[in-house]
């Protein structure tokens, strides 16, 4: 049997209402016919057949509401609409002895019943009702003209008769149209159902593609928006909010120009058809939490189907931690080549200043020297020692020290170094060194190389600070989901799983120019008096070899602060 053509019983059944107020509207038609009749004939209301016409319509005003009743708790849908059709062909059967059987002009009505079973029911059902139908019809006519039944309005509906043509031409002839209406019936209906499975099946296949479109534009991690032939914003992808921190609804239909004040769109039909040939450019732009961003742009043409140009599409990118690690590869470039320059003149210099300041110590001391004299060879000697001093930094560039991890508590060392550091000539009076470190702050670094970082810092902080009045402080913090290294840094055993901690030296100094805050970790770079301009380049180093990353924020006047990222133990 042929399956229901609907998407679900609650629609079927919704069709159903539909030919039940369909069966309301035809009796009540039918009810009219009859007040209509009676004023031209000027009939009494309880003439035999009027009487029957009106019992007829008032049942089937009665069963239409009994179906209304029952139809939403009915569970067989399939046999409940054979009910209905057969009901109304023995309804249009009763009809059309009422109006005088082979006489009634209703027999058409037997199509309406036939029409409505091949809608819901398809081939089989129309068959049915066509045979229901002619098997009723037939054998009500028959039976008049062999007299065994005298319809009620036969002498009232009754047509001349051709006594030429025989009765059962007519039979045959609605028989034969019944089975007509049928077949083009039920091939309608199939011809519908197929349509609109079709178009199911389309609408799902469009669906399913708009949301793998959808899905894919918000999954890139690329920006994406495009644009209108007047510039304004139609779509605003997850990745382009994530960046600019603005919201789609915030940013759609506004002008590009609103969002990115300084871009640049080629005016419309100036972009050429190769999307590869269209440069690629980068601007900056500034969050509304004050955040600087690097951006690199791509514009390409949106086009409709038929290749009509309809607005722009702009991918975007944030560069700014590809700057930052070309920055940081530069700078590492940069150490590397100091590195095989000191490779170069520790063992060419070494040796022979040695021997200069040893000759003028043995001159000092078997000389009588004037006091001038004197003075000249201890210029030699300490200058001496100072060469020697910058060729020892350049030696730890060339053949850095192995850094043999262990675990150290923070605060103890940080105490260690810092007791050190105020007693060594460098810290020049300082007194004020504030920590604040959590006594269970554990970090597995070379010992010595740590401490090397610290004392380089502690130095840098104490030549920044002009008076006695300056203050050092020293803090640490755990960190859960806060960081993440830079790609490329070398990081310890076990990176990722025991998380980072965040180690600031802070000074209330004279602070650093912001054009100068691009170089202070380059060799040879100072803005101290005194200082061969490695000290900061040493901290870069060894901070790398730890696995670490190390940062400065500073303003001119207010002080410096150097942020050092550690895995902690």
């Amino acid at each position: 049997m042929y399956p229901i053509p609907s998407k679900s019983d609650e629609n079927q059944r919704r069709r159903l209402q539909w030919l039940m107020f369909f069966r309301v509207v035809i009796a009540t038609f039918f009810l009219g016919m009859a007040a209509v009749n009676h004023l031209l004939k000027e009939e009494t209301y309880f003439d035999s057949y009027l009487v029957y016409i009106y019992g007829l319509i008032g049942s089937l005003y009665a069963i239409t509401f009994i179906y209304l009743a029952i139809l939403f708790v009915v569970k067989q849908l399939l046999r409940f609409i054979y009910v209905q059709i057969s009901m109304d062909i023995f309804f249009i059967t009763a009809l059309i002895f009422i109006t005088g059987g082979r006489s009634s002009i209703y027999p058409f009505m037997y199509s309406i019943s036939i029409i409505s079973a091949s809608i819901f029911l398809f081939l089989p059902g129309g068959l049915v009702a066509a045979s229901l139908s002619s098997l009723l019809y037939t054998l009500i006519v028959s039976c008049q003209h062999y007299g065994l039944i005298h319809p009620l309005g036969e002498t009232f509906f009754a047509l001349p008769e051709n006594t030429a043509v025989p009765f059962y031409y007519p039979v045959i002839v609605n028989i034969a149209s019944f089975y007509l209406v049928a077949l083009l019936s039920s091939f309608l209906a199939e011809q519908t159902k197929k349509s609109q499975l079709q178009l199911k099946e389309k609408q799902v296949d469009i669906e399913n593609l708009e949301a793998l479109n959808e899905n894919i534009i918000q999954s890139i991690n690329s920006g994406l928006l495009t644009l209108d032939l007047d510039g304004r914003v139609v779509s605003f992808n997850q990745a382009a909010c994530d960046i600019t921190g603005l919201s789609a609804s915030r940013v759609l239909h506004k002008n590009i120009h609103e969002i990115f004040p300084d871009i640049a769109i080629p005016p419309n039909g100036d972009l050429p058809d190769d999307d590869f040939a269209i440069p690629r450019f980068e601007m900056s732009f500034t969050r509304n939490d004050g955040q600087l961003l690097y951006l690199g742009f791509s514009i390409s043409v949106l086009r409709n189907r038929s290749g009509q140009e309809i607005g722009r599409i702009l991918g975007f990118q944030d560069l700014t931690n590809f700057k930052e690690m070309q920055e940081s590869v530069k700078r590492m470039d940069r150490l590397a080549a100091v590195g095989r320059l000191a490779a170069g003149i520790a063992h060419e210099v070494r040796n022979p200043l040695a021997s200069i300041s040893g000759s003028a110590q043995m001159l000092g001391k078997n000389l009588n020297t004037s006091p001038e004299d004197k003075r000249l060879l201890d210029i030699i000697v300490r200058e001496s020692s100072n060469l020697n001093l910058l060729i020892s930094d350049f030696t730890q560039f060339a053949r850095p020290v192995k850094q043999d991890r262990q675990v150290i508590r923070l605060k103890k060392t940080v105490a260690e170094v810092t007791a050190l550091f105020k007693n060594s000539p460098e810290c020049a009076g300082l007194k004020n060194v504030r920590i604040d470190i959590h006594n269970d702050l554990k970090i597995n670094v070379g010992q010595q190389q740590f401490n090397q970082v610290l004392w380089n810092l502690l130095i840098n902080a104490v030549q920044s600070i002009k008076d006695d009045n300056g203050e050092i402080s020293i803090s640490a913090r755990e960190m859960e989901n806060e960081f993440q290294p830079v790609e490329g840094s070398s990081s310890p055993e076990d990176k990722g799983e025991r998380g980072w901690l965040e180690l600031t030296v802070s000074d209330t100094g004279c602070g650093i120019e912001p054009s100068n805050l691009d170089r202070i970790f380059d060799p040879f770079y100072t803005t101290k008096d005194r200082g061969t301009g490695l000290g900061l380049s040493i901290v870069y180093k060894i901070v790398q070899d730890m696995g670490g990353v190390i940062s400065v924020d500073s303003q001119a006047g207010q002080g410096t602060v150097f942020t050092i990222y550690l895995q902690r133990y």
